[in-house]
């Protein structure tokens, strides 16, 4: 658009000038503002091509375009300031002595001199303004990416050592405990005379040896160490899950025909965790009672899924045991269900209480992009 704007312009000085700018002139005129629309591309050659108008000097506009277009383009100085010497030379045309046949009085030399170093400085000085003020815009905004960058790296460096202060105490307090537990369950193991207290030992020891592998995975992922990462359980592990829980659960489902489906790693992460957070529950607050734990394929909004339902009896015990809940567990396990685009739902029934969670099929790679790593609290 602005390009277009000179048109009306050089017109009008054209039209202006026409009774003292001969047709040679005007035509070389045209010429020169044909060539202003090359002139970010070609700066240097759309000089040359203004120069003879500027030394006829009656169409100055044009010329003095040229000129501005140089002094921003042209990265070296001392070029700049040379083509600006050229164009000042070229506007002292109509004061040379072939014009007045003789030399110019001094006032007329004098008016020429001033006349042409205004018509070089001006358009050369606010060249060199333009780029200066270009260069100074770019170099601003990489300070200010820098800065962005710095601010992201500290924000970064911030991250990484509240995560290694939190692997810290996860080792140091939880893996401690959960050690310490398994060594003693071992230990009764080996040493209690009732086949009861003994499988009892068993079952502590197995779920502390989980832990603990499970525990080493979260902490090396919170260190960024290469080649740790946190254990992700999948249905081929439910058995076990079940099995070792201490609890009278019966498992259902054709697990092994239903892994063959490969489901995503976080659809069977999250079920795995729904059952195993639902087994805690049944331990804390219905000691005893009897657990049912279903798992089959199912269907979700016209797509495949993923289904487990935990249901479990009333406690044979009036009073169960006070254990300490955070109140976060189920919490959690809604959240990790709607992050998939599944459903939860934990409701009490007269005989007890059940958990269901349907869990949608999709794309592998997508689902396992997500962060679904993080850990279960238990209620």
């Amino acid at each position: 658009m602005r390009d277009l704007a000179l048109v009306p312009v050089t017109a009008a000085e054209a039209l202006a000038m026409r009774p003292l700018a001969g047709t040679v002139e005007v035509a070389l005129y045209g010429v020169t503002v044909g060539a202003l629309f090359l002139r970010r591309r070609f700066p240097v050659p759309a000089l040359v091509t203004a120069l003879p108008v500027a030394v006829a000097g009656h169409l100055l506009l044009a010329p003095m375009v040229a000129m501005f277009e140089v002094a921003r383009s042209l990265e070296r100085r001392r070029a700049v300031y040379g083509w600006a010497l050229v164009f000042f030379a070229a506007s002292l045309g109509p004061w040379w002595p072939s014009v007045f046949g003789v030399w110019p009085t001094e006032d007329a030399l004098l008016f020429g001199v001033i006349s042409s170093a205004l018509m070089s400085a001006g358009p050369t000085a606010m060249g060199q303004l333009s780029r200066a003020r270009r260069e100074l815009a770019a170099h601003i905004e990489e300070l200010s990416r820098a800065h962005r960058r710095e601010a992201e790296l500290i924000a970064e460096r911030a991250v990484v050592g509240e995560r290694a202060r939190l692997a810290r105490e996860m080792h140091d307090v939880v893996s401690y405990q959960v050690s310490l537990m398994t060594v003693q369950a071992g230990a009764l193991e080996r040493t209690a005379e009732e086949p009861a207290a003994r499988e009892t030992a068993s079952v502590i020891r197995g779920l502390g040896v989980t832990a603990l592998q499970e525990l080493r995975g979260l902490v090396g992922v919170l260190r960024s160490v290469p080649g740790n990462a946190a254990i992700r359980p999948r249905l081929n592990a439910l058995p076990d899950l079940v099995g070792n829980s201490g609890l009278d659960a019966t498992l259902r489902g054709d697990i092994p025909a239903i892994d063959s489906r490969k489901w995503p790693e976080a659809v069977e992460e999250t079920l795995y965790r729904t059952v195993q957070e639902a087994l805690t529950n049944v331990r804390k607050h219905a000691p005893g009672a009897p657990v049912t734990v279903t798992v089959e394929p199912g269907e979700l909004a016209g797509r495949s899924a993923l289904v487990a339902e935990i249901r479990n009896g009333l406690s044979p015990d009036a009073a169960p045991p006070s254990l300490p809940s955070g109140g976060h567990g189920l919490t959690g396990l809604r959240e990790r269900a709607e992050h998939l685009g599944g459903t939860f739902t934990a409701e009490p029934l007269a005989d007890g209480f059940r958990v269901r969670v349907v869990l949608p099929d999709g794309d592998p790679a997508a689902e396992d992009d997500r962060p679904t790593t993080r850990p279960v609290t238990t209620h």
